[in-house]
């Protein structure tokens, strides 16, 4: 029997194929990104949170630290926590952090015995999983301790908790002899952030609306048009994820922010404008503004006059907008609109991927040829996960696959739905992509809706 699915849920962008078997039955690696201080990693990374991901409770980081159960999962969540902007934390909101006297070339724990007692490491067994929340994926990694153990790493540092944070979003471990510090999502000591006042009047303050006791009813939640004063209220800037795009920046709504090519950064100026401000409404602040910043560095930002008057917000000089199609939280339909139009990165960069909604209903689907599985049809890259049961249940275990290219499947009989992160993909009927196929831009509940019950052999992602 298969692993469950959660454990195989896995953005692999390293290796292609993760099949997890029975005991006693052949299995292929889970791998992420291969651990860079001796371990042997074959861990699944996830896209989002594990609450997004239906991890189960009291496991993870909501166990007893160092327990069986806590070794299942760990989270990296990008955010505040106290006066620490950015700063990454676990799934319960518990600071992590690193330590001076280890390295991270290469990466090195120097902390065991009553050092690892009062800072425990944050570690993962093989075959756990990872779930990145505005962390990339390609900074996080894994060192052998001396008792065997793997703990995970950012650019190379090792994380750890401090027993004295006894609250979520406590910061007590930071300073701690000179040598303990927060750490940011880029593997950096994290920094106090000051609030402050920018001379366009608007003022920026670290955290989370709620946090700072806004308005939940103006800024980003505000119903209305977003040039009313209430939804200029405050705007909310968090490092996330959505829709397998990591890392991002979404609002407090927890809506995609874009970036448009046809604008400048240097300086900053926004060529959207008319009908087109319309399909891709500018964040705008004025004078009174607050704009929270949750994982995002304030330094980032800044704020643009547009040719209206109005002032709009901007991440590493880029205007930032918006998308009218996007009508629920997580969705990244505007995610390469025109070849232009690409989910803007805390840094003000543009996040390559695809977008398209946040799967939610029945897989639309294109017919396809056979054919003997060349090109790409404009597939996508991501991961896959086949369940053994229709609604994505798992009565006989999972099987999960990523791309780039071509993968085949390891056990076709048991594909009864599909949970796709990413994509479109085209599913094949015959190994290597060859035999019926047909392109599924959704997850599908139930593959024998679209005549593959039990007889996905193989799954085309893109070749980037």
């Amino acid at each position: 029997m298969l692993r469950k699915r959660a454990a195989v849920f896995a953005a692999l962008t390293a290796v292609g194929v993760a099949a997890l078997t029975a005991c006693g039955g052949a299995a292929e690696t889970a791998a992420g990104k291969p651990a860079d201080g001796g371990a042997v990693s074959n861990v699944a990374f996830v896209t989002g949170s594990a609450q997004d991901n239906n991890a189960p409770k009291d496991t993870g980081d909501f166990a007893a630290p160092g327990t069986a159960a806590a070794q299942q999962w760990v989270e990296l969540d990008a955010g505040t926590a106290g006066k620490l902007n950015p700063v990454v934390l676990n799934g319960k909101g518990f600071t992590l952090y690193r330590f001076d006297k280890d390295t991270a070339n290469p990466p090195a724990s120097n902390c065991d015995g009553d050092c690892a007692k009062k800072w425990p490491p944050v570690t993962v067994k093989q075959g756990g999983k990872v779930f990145i929340n505005g962390i990339d994926q390609n900074d996080v990694g894994f060192l052998q301790r001396q008792d065997g153990s793997m703990q995970v790493t950012i650019k190379g540092w090792a994380l750890y908790r401090f027993n004295a944070d006894q609250q979520p979003g406590q910061t007590k471990g930071q300073g701690v002899d000179g040598t303990w510090f927060g750490v940011t999502p880029d593997g950096e000591k994290a920094q106090e952030a000051q609030n402050a006042t920018d001379p366009s009047g608007v003022d920026y303050q670290s955290g989370t609306a709620k946090d700072n006791n806004a308005d939940l009813n103006a800024g980003d939640f505000y119903k209305g048009s977003r040039s009313d004063d209430a939804a200029m209220k405050w705007v909310q800037l968090t490092r996330a994820s959505a829709n397998g795009l990591n890392p991002i920046v979404r609002d407090g709504a927890g809506f995609t922010l874009y970036r448009f090519d046809k604008d400048t950064a240097n300086p900053s100026r926004s060529n959207c404008n008319g009908d087109c401000a319309k399909t891709w409404p500018p964040v705008l602040v004025k004078p009174g503004s607050r704009v929270f910043v949750n994982g995002v560095p304030a330094s980032k930002v800044g704020v643009v006059a547009r040719d209206d008057g109005s002032r709009q917000l901007t991440i590493g000089g880029w205007p930032i907008y918006r998308f009218s199609k996007d009508t629920a939280a997580g969705q990244t339909n505007g995610q390469g609109v025109g070849g232009t139009w690409f989910a803007v990165s805390p840094a003000g960069a543009k996040v390559q991927g695809k977008g398209g909604a946040k799967p939610s209903a029945p897989a639309s689907t294109a017919p396809s040829s056979a054919g003997n599985g060349g090109g790409n049809d404009q597939l996508g890259n991501g991961s896959a996960i086949i369940d053994s049961g229709k609604n994505f249940a798992e009565p006989d275990g999972s099987v999960g696959v990523s791309g780039p290219g071509c993968q085949n499947v390891s056990v076709p009989s048991l594909a009864v739905s599909i949970k796709l992160d990413g994509g479109p993909v085209k599913l094949w009927k015959g190994k290597d992509c060859t035999g019926e196929s047909k392109i599924i831009t959704e997850s599908v509940p139930d593959l024998a809706a679209i005549g593959f019950d039990k007889q996905v052999a193989s799954i085309r992602f893109g070749d980037k």
